[in-house]
């Protein structure tokens, strides 16, 4: 975990945090992508919100302001967005693959959600298809299931099929966490059927069944070991589980080891060697790092090499939440950030960019702080410190208020 440490100070007059009345929240600002089916269109709500009631509106990402267009786009009252069903005659990058973002406006300022990527998947004729494959008995085989890389991010394996019938993953079948079948101890057999995979569209909900393929099973011969299934470098989310395939054929059948930053594995209840390879379960950062598979056997050896990262998730606070105080004051907001380094912070006053003038300054190693010196009425309203790490964003605001000063008049007594 990486904090940045901040220090919240004040000047003459003081400063002082309190309730200003009215708010400015976010339902989901987590929500940044949205991918859907062309075929079925989809409904997002604004992710922000306000009491008493926000003006609630819509823009691309480039600040341009969202339009209707009939039976394609359309604005609810409530705020919501609405991208309706459509042919691919009619597809528009502006409008069905496009960066989005809402705002939410009230007398306590205006805030902004994330970008969302909004994205549409078209229905489009794919087919899926499985090799033959070789194995020598008592070896392992691997079946993978081809999936045209046009596709291949909307479509999963659900299930595989011996002889059209479904495999139980048990005994010496196994079903990986990415889509591949693994036979172990083969035997003559299992060459005797045929294998095939069912997919999944994500969006569309339509299945996909391959061809069928065969496993040719030969006696045992001595050979070095050769790589059937391997990983390669990856970015996975904290929390997450990930499973780094390794596999090879031989005979003797070799023996597999695992090494992590030049050092065997480190004993811990989440790491669990599987036969289909290594996972890892409820991944923390330190699991971060390159990791070696080796496979060796009296004839040979042979490894495969990748590195893992494991990125925390940014998540932002900013301090104070609401403040209310003189015109003339100084105020300092101060960004506290947790997650995986390498963040890029913008700072916003009411969905607008932050520009440095003769009373605003942007203080720290990573423009941590925004300073504000003898603050104007001008300069009340929402402020929004926004992170970005690659395809991550998170974000904090405040309600700053600022107002004039109540003065004694002439003549009065103190009690």
């Amino acid at each position: 975990m990486w904090l940045v440490t901040f220090l919240l100070l004040y000047s003459l007059p003081k400063a002082h945090a309190e309730d200003v009345g009215t708010s400015l929240y976010f339902v989901n600002d987590s929500l940044q992508q949205v991918t859907f089916s062309s075929t079925v269109g989809v409904v997002i709500p604004c992710p922000a919100a306000g009491s008493p009631s926000a003006v609630l509106r819509w823009y691309l990402a480039t600040g341009d302001d969202i339009y209707d267009v009939p039976h394609i786009r359309h604005v609810h009252a409530n705020g919501t967005l609405q991208l309706y069903p459509f042919s691919p005659s009619a597809f528009n990058s502006f409008i069905h693959d496009n960066d989005y973002f809402c705002t939410a406006e009230n007398s306590a300022g205006k805030i902004r959600s994330p970008n969302i990527r909004v994205k549409a998947v078209f229905r489009e004729p794919y087919t899926v298809r499985v090799e033959d494959q070789r194995s020598m008995r008592g070896n392992v085989a691997v079946f993978k299931c081809l999936i045209p890389s046009s596709v291949q991010e909307y479509v999963s394996v659900i299930s595989w099929e011996k002889d059209t019938v479904s495999i139980i993953p048990e005994n010496r079948f196994f079903i990986t966490s990415y889509g591949g079948l693994y036979i172990s101890d083969v035997q003559k057999e299992d060459a005797l059927s045929t294998y095939r995979c069912i997919t999944k569209h994500k969006y569309s909900g339509e299945t996909r069944q391959s061809n069928g393929a065969r496993l040719s099973v030969s006696d045992p011969a001595e050979s070095i070991p050769t790589m059937l299934d391997s990983f390669q470098s990856r970015e996975v989310k904290a929390g997450r589980l990930v499973e780094l395939p390794c596999i090879a054929s031989g005979y003797p059948n070799p023996a597999v080891r695992w090494i992590k930053d030049g050092r065997p594995l480190p004993a811990d209840s989440r790491w669990t060697k599987r036969i289909t390879g290594l996972t890892i379960s409820d991944l923390r950062v330190e699991d971060s790092g390159t990791y070696i598979c080796e496979v060796t056997n009296t004839f040979g050896s042979a490894e495969v090499t990748g590195t893992l990262t494991v990125i925390d998730p940014l998540r932002v606070t900013l301090t104070p939440k609401k403040l209310k105080t003189g015109i003339g004051s100084t105020v300092i907001l101060s960004c506290a950030l947790s997650g995986s380094p390498e963040y890029v912070i913008r700072w916003y006053r009411n969905t607008d960019l932050v520009a440095v003038d003769d009373y605003i300054s942007i203080r720290g190693i990573s423009n941590e702080t925004l300073l504000i010196t003898a603050a104007q009425k001008s300069h009340s309203g929402a402020y929004q410190c926004f992170a970005t790490r690659k395809s991550q964003t998170a974000q904090d605001f405040s309600i700053i208020t600022l107002e004039a000063r109540r003065w004694s008049t002439p003549g009065s007594s103190s009690p």
